[in-house]
């Protein structure tokens, strides 16, 4: 490839990163509102498998 096509490639990847961050970020925010909502009506994510996914990704302010 030459630098042109490097460079174009470059940038075209950093694109594509950047949505994808901003998909995931949105996937995670979404994640966390069904956990609350789930918390609320009174599921018991200790007691489950999804709980220790749920677990070992929560934030510093979650709390089970």
């Amino acid at each position: 490839m030459t630098e042109i096509e490097l460079l174009n490639d470059l940038e075209l990847t950093g694109r594509v990163l950047r949505e994808a961050e901003t998909t995931v970020g949105h996937l995670r925010d979404r994640k966390w509102e069904l956990v609350e909502e789930l918390k609320a009506m009174g599921h018991d994510f200790t007691a489950t498998t999804e709980g220790m996914d749920v677990v070992l990704s929560a934030p510093p302010s979650m709390r089970f």
